[in-house]
């Protein structure tokens, strides 16, 4: 390494011996050890994608500011040889080399909160880069507000979390655009085909998102009840069967059934200015105009039910619902669903939610309540099961978000939280890596 006390410059040999140090890192024996490497190694690339991204877009801006002499041909666009560059260094096509130069470029210059999270390894690089691609359509001063509203939000989430997070921040900062944008959207919806050289083909839809989630519903609801029928196809086959035969009216197959979509939205923003946006349960974020729009034409057709749902206005917790058994049915399900934002509660899954589970099992006593509830997908409630796994329910009060925490078979720490609703302040808390660190250490001392 070169450089003074201020900055070290590390040069690429520097860089070479890690990368050697690293490919001899010898497998500890215990597993709780490994799972330690694991994570130690996590952070590595963490802080190697963060610097990077740093490299490749002081990279670009110093050959872009290099005087290129212009031959009597057509010359590309300087972006294309830069990522050509850029692509050859780190061992991807042409394309993806421009595309790691524009999203470093955004992560550097605009996203600065992201890249130092991502630094930090609360972060992977591809998560990292799904942000600067969601905020791609933002101006440079709407995406540093975004920046700063993700911040605290961005450790632990899940692909499609992640997704719905930036979404929700780009909605709500930049609403009248985010709206414009939107309704450009739905005015292009629009049906089209491929076929395939199998004998099949593919039929894709673009739909307005709270059609989509209907559509969504009605097929998983003819998938679940061909599955307890004891019918002998897959779900996609029942799903792609009861599409073909409600579209084409041929009701053999299948009869249709009413679906209920859940529109979920702060009275801030139904009744007076506010910006927050609407959810759709289990499918995403709309602008709150479009929620508007949506409320005021489902009641002149006398199709929009409303119900009330007791929010704690600091951290936006669901905590009550208007309306006893061992299982979580009915509204009690409802609850955890529009709780939970309809999306597996385990950290890093992004699957939809498929179980209501005990947080305390039923077994162990526990109450088949909201507070002991959370929704999961079907695998993660199985894994819950198994031996040395154990969680259980924080008691912040009624005043905040639900929160279970849980420690697996090799003393890992987990805790998820629930999703604010829409309607007031976005931010949740997490654990920091050196909090997570401290705890888990702490169980081992234990």
């Amino acid at each position: 390494m070169s450089g003074g006390a201020e900055e070290q410059v590390w040069q690429a040999d520097d860089l070479h011996a890690l990368a050697d140090l690293l490919a001899d890192l010898a497998p500890a024996t215990l597993g709780p050890d490994l799972l330690d490497q694991l994570e130690g190694l996590e952070l590595i690339k963490s802080a190697a994608a963060a610097a990077e991204a740093i490299v490749a877009a002081t990279f670009a801006d110093a050959a872009d500011s290099e005087d290129v002499p212009v031959g009597g041909r057509r010359t590309p666009p300087r972006a294309m040889s830069v990522g050509a560059e850029v692509a050859l260094a780190t061992l991807a096509s042409p394309y993806a080399g421009e595309q790691r130069v524009l999203l470093s470029r955004r992560l550097r210059d605009h996203l600065p909160l992201t890249l130092a999270a991502l630094r930090r390894g609360e972060l992977t690089e591809d998560r990292a880069f799904t942000v600067a691609r969601e905020v791609a359509h933002l101006a440079p001063e709407q995406r540093l507000r975004v920046d700063d509203d993700l911040a605290p939000r961005l450790a632990g989430l899940g692909d499609i979390r992640l997704r719905d997070a930036v979404r929700r921040s780009c909605l709500t900062h930049a609403a009248e655009s985010e709206t414009r944008r939107c309704r450009r959207a739905r005015a292009d919806r629009r049906v089209t085909s491929r076929r395939l050289d199998d004998g099949t083909g593919q039929l894709v839809a673009t739909l307005p998102l709270e059609v989509l989630a209907a559509v969504r519903a009605a097929l998983d609801n003819a998938a679940a009840t061909a599955r307890a029928e004891g019918d002998d196809r897959t779900a996609g086959q029942v799903r792609a069967d009861t599409l073909a035969a409600r579209i084409t009216g041929d009701q053999s197959v299948t009869e249709a059934v009413a679906v209920r979509v859940n529109l979920v939205i702060g009275v801030e923003s139904l009744f007076g200015d506010g910006t927050e946006p609407g959810q759709v349960t289990g499918a995403g974020h709309l602008p709150a105009a479009l929620c508007i729009d949506l409320v005021r034409r489902a009641s002149n057709v006398a199709k929009a039910t409303l119900r009330r749902l007791f929010v704690a206005p600091a951290d936006r917790a669901l905590v009550a619902m208007e309306s006893t058994s061992r299982r979580f049915d009915g509204l009690l399900a409802e609850f955890l669903d529009l709780r939970d934002g309809g999306t597996c509660r385990t950290p890093g899954c992004s699957a939809a939610i498929r179980h209501h589970d005990h947080v305390t099992p039923a077994a162990d006593d526990g109450p088949t309540a909201a507070h002991n509830g959370q929704g999961l997908c079907e695998r993660c409630n199985y894994v819950k099961e198994s031996p040395g796994w154990t969680s259980w329910v924080a008691d912040p009060g009624d005043a905040h978000l639900h929160q279970v925490h849980g420690v697996t078979e090799h003393l890992r720490i987990t805790r998820s939280t629930s999703p604010p609703l829409p309607g007031g302040p976005a931010g949740s808390v997490g654990y920091s890596p050196y909090e997570l660190r401290l705890a888990s250490n702490y169980t081992l001392a234990s």
